[in-house]
């Protein structure tokens, strides 16, 4: 039975460190005593085992080679024992072997059975062959098995005659023998030595690892003869160096898991290491940043100190730190902090730096914001929410950061009852107990807000989240925990609450219906107004749809708000919505987005108003405008039956003394055909003339439904300028016209048109009447202005104090005026689509102008 101890011996003093409890068995020392000194331990040695392990740990440190040694040890008590060593050489900082770990078993068993079991041949070089406490063999030069030691035989087992040949390979691990034995013939192939590592199966049943050796004996004319070999226990160096792996594996992940970026350089400060975090961050690989080329990525504003802080701290072996702004992935310059540690070896000498970036840019911005630099910066640094720590898969505290013991002011041991020290607020422990609870037993992220007391007592909240790190097998191995100060950010939310809780009360109290939708246009919410209105719940008007809007509106409704919510536009809209006892009333709809600040619609809200009665009110007050532009008509008539009588009066003047005439050229002897036929055809002329002034005169009087039909209004204007020609005449006022050629026809009602240009060039030549000092010229304009024909009258009379006031229902100016004619007119023209204002002119008079649609027809 193999008894094992583990042991380090130092370098530097020439004697073990550390010695287990069971080395101290080994060699009948008391545990309490600890490692014995370099004296005790060379008497427990024959002097030349003494003088071979010395030459042992030479070697080991000047090759780096591994230890495998057996002894004898003698110990006071007069009892001898074997022991079999071996030992793993320890790489430090400075590239040297600083120690030698290694591990000592007793094998003084494995001997005594073997020479109780083993017939012992004559010869004395197999007797000393088999005594020695190693593994040792031969082979034939076909590689068949031929000879054994003891201590082969003793440890494996196997009898000789089973062992003999290829039956050696039944003492392999099963996952080894097939690379054994092929590595074994590649051997005999080559004729070359070589070693092998394989598992090696122990009399007990256990697999040890072993390091295969062999070598070929050659005769005179180098042709293999016989093979030897040994077989070297190596399974405490294997544990070991799987525990150095397991330790630098955990310490990588730990790095990797850090939320920062972590930079490693050589002694000569050339980077060699970038945690994941930081390559991503930077875009850039290691190979790519070294040789100085890092500094590329260093704002030019601040290379040149950064080169020069680096390369004092590099010469110096200070500490370095530095801020500055660095190129990031995505070609934006953020601001950084740098900080950077030597690592040196017993003797004083930098063998390697380490660094941590943090990303300072935020708050760098906040610092030139404030124009307080040194102040804020304090200020941030003591408020970043970094407490880390790390737990065992069971849940208990293993590591925490310095920043958690300053926050709580605990050492890391009363930390590790952080249940009982009142960490958590005591409103919240158990909920803080169960949900860490059903995380350990269930490996779920725990993810929870609760209140943490400071050091001075007071608590404040925190968002705790912790994510598990699972091996190869998916078992949690450790937690890391990450502790975020969040106090600020729920009082945010708590008057955030508040604001909602004011938009609400206002909301529900003003005298109009309220809405809003999310982002994708589904209704959320609405006011009492509405559940008031329809005589429904909220849930059943969430669900109700359109179901609530008049038939025959649904679809211009449908159609405003997909084209608003496609260009994310502003939208207004009436429409007609059922009343809880079944009544339609119209109602005016006004919606706006809710825009993050990228743009982005992040709501949509609508206020809705009852404009029933304004509706009904505006019908009669629209029925009310047409009677009286009824009876404008009427007074425009009455006032131009003078003009309409002279009109009417030349052209029937002109066909009697055209008639006389044609007697007079047919009296004649002979009759004059030729004369009379030319005074025939003007006599028709001017009856045509009489007509077309009477029917004018006829439908300015008679009331009948608009007429719609394409019309120039280069000839509606000439048409006007024929009905109040006389009035002109009368008045001493010259006539201007500037009609723009090839206008595009437009759908008007001509007589309405008429009166309203009939209307605003009776104005113009009022305004004229007591003008003496300057010609008074009425203008008409006409052309085009975008999708609209745009129509200007223009007088020099005295002007108008209140141009916006003018078109107000009963307003006037005149002694006698009525203060609806502009009123009407401005109705005519909004009825058609267009719209009609009066502007003050630069030297004297008004300037009246109005504009009238194109046709649907007429390209833009």
């Amino acid at each position: 039975m193999s008894h094992t101890g583990s042991w380090v011996w130092d370098v530097h003093s020439g004697a073990p460190v550390y010695w287990s409890a069971e080395m101290c068995r080994i060699h009948g020392r008391d545990a309490a005593q600890g490692p014995p000194s370099v004296d005790e331990y060379r008497a427990l040695l024959q002097p030349e085992d003494w003088s071979s392990w010395l030459a042992v740990v030479q070697k080991s440190i000047r090759d780096r080679t591994e230890i495998d040694f057996d002894c004898r040890l003698d110990l006071p008590n007069g009892v001898v024992k074997y022991i079999r060593t071996r030992g793993h050489p320890i790489i430090g900082a400075a590239e040297q072997v600083t120690e030698i770990i290694g591990s000592t078993a007793e094998i003084t068993e494995r001997l005594q059975l073997r020479i109780a079991h083993i017939q012992t041949p004559d010869d004395p070089s197999r007797q000393l062959i088999d005594l020695i406490p190693a593994l040792a063999w031969s082979c034939r030069p076909d590689g068949t098995a031929d000879f054994f030691n003891r201590g082969w035989l003793e440890f494996t087992g196997l009898l000789e005659h089973e062992a003999l040949n290829w039956g050696w390979t039944a003492a392999f691990h099963p996952d080894d023998v097939n690379t054994v034995v092929a590595y074994w013939q590649s051997l005999l192939a080559r004729a070359e030595p070589g070693e092998i590592e394989a598992r090696l199966r122990c009399f007990d049943g256990e697999y040890r690892w072993f390091l295969f050796r062999a070598r070929p004996q050659r005769d005179d004319l180098g042709k293999v003869i016989k093979w030897y070999g040994t077989n070297t226990d190596i399974e405490d160096r294997k544990q070991a160096e799987e525990s150095l792996r397991e330790s630098e594996r955990q310490l990588h992940q730990l790095v990797e898991a850090i939320p920062a970026l972590i930079w490693r350089g050589t002694a000569e400060g050339d980077l060699d290491y970038l945690n994941q975090r930081h390559i991503d961050f930077l875009g850039q690989t290691v190979e790519n940043l070294s040789g100085g080329r890092w500094l590329d990525l260093v704002h030019p504003d601040h290379r040149d100190a950064t080169v020069e802080r680096w390369l004092h701290s590099a010469r110096s072996g200070s500490s370095y730190e530095d801020i500055y702004r660095l190129r990031r992935a995505d070609g934006q310059y953020r601001w950084i902090q740098s900080v950077g540690e030597p690592l040196c070896d017993s003797e004083g000498r930098i063998t390697r730096w380490y660094g941590l970036i943090t990303d300072i840019d935020d708050r760098k911005r906040a610092e030139d914001a404030l124009r307080e630099s040194e102040l804020n910066f304090r200020l941030i640094v003591d408020t970043i929410p970094a407490l880390v720590c790390t737990m065992t898969a069971e849940g208990e505290v293993e590591l925490v950061n310095q920043q958690v013991l300053a926050y709580f002011g605990k050492t890391l041991e009363q930390l590790k009852d952080w249940a009982f020290i009142g960490a958590a607020h005591e409103d919240d422990l158990d909920g803080v107990i169960a949900k860490w609870r059903h995380s350990v037993e269930t490996g779920h992220p725990y993810d929870i807000e609760h209140r943490i007391r400071r050091a001075d007592g007071i608590f404040r909240w925190f968002r705790v989240r912790g994510r598990p790190l699972r091996d190869k097998e998916e078992h949690i191995i450790r937690w890391y925990i990450l502790l975020t100060d969040i106090e600020d950010g729920k009082r945010s939310q708590e008057a955030v609450r508040a604001s909602e809780a004011r938009f609400r009360l206002i909301t529900e109290t003003i005298p109009a219906i309220v809405t809003s939708r999310d982002a994708e246009g589904k209704l959320d919410y609405v006011n009492q107004q509405l559940v008031d209105y329809t005589g429904k719940s909220v849930q059943e008007i969430l669900d109700s749809g359109v179901d609530l809007i008049h038939p025959d509106d649904r679809d211009s409704l449908l159609g405003v708000w997909r084209s608003s919510q496609e260009s994310g536009e502003r939208y207004e809209l009436d429409y007609r919505m059922r009343r809880a006892d079944g009544a339609y009333r119209w109602f005016r709809v006004r919606g706006a987005p809710l825009r993050d600040r990228e743009g982005r619609v992040l709501r949509w809200y609508a206020v809705i108003n009852d404009i029933d009665d304004g509706k009904r009110a505006r019908e009669a007050l629209l029925k009310s405008q047409t009677r009286l532009a009824r009876m404008s008509q009427i007074m425009t008539v009455a006032e131009l039956s003078a003009s309409i009588a002279h009109e009417v009066n030349q052209p029937l003047a002109a066909v009697l003394a055209n008639a006389h005439a044609c007697l007079t050229w047919l009296s004649g002897d002979p009759p004059n055909l030729e004369r009379a036929l030319a005074t025939a055809e003007r006599i028709i002329r001017d009856t045509n003339t009489a007509a077309e002034v009477v029917r004018r005169m006829r439908a300015l009087f008679k009331q009948a439904p608009p007429a719609m039909v394409l019309s120039d209004i280069n000839d509606t204007i000439g048409e006007v300028l024929k009905l109040i020609g006389n009035e002109i005449g009368d008045s001493d006022i010259t006539v201007e016209t500037e009609l723009a050629a090839g206008l595009p026809m437009i759908v008007v009602d001509r007589v309405q048109i008429q009166q309203a240009l009939i209307n605003l060039a009776h104005n113009g030549i009022e305004a004229m009447q007591g003008v003496t000092d300057r010609t008074r010229i009425l203008s008409l304009i006409s052309r085009r202005d975008g999708v609209d024909i745009l129509i200007e009258v223009r007088d020099s009379g005295c002007g108008i104090a209140n141009p916006a006031s003018i078109f107000d229902p009963f307003f006037t100016t005149k002694e006698n005026g009525m203060g609806m004619g502009l009123a009407i007119c401005r109705s005519i023209i909004e009825v058609h689509g267009g719209r009609l204002w009066a502007t003050a002119n630069e030297g004297a008079g008004t300037t009246f102008s109005f504009t009238l649609p194109l046709h649907p027809d007429v390209s833009v």
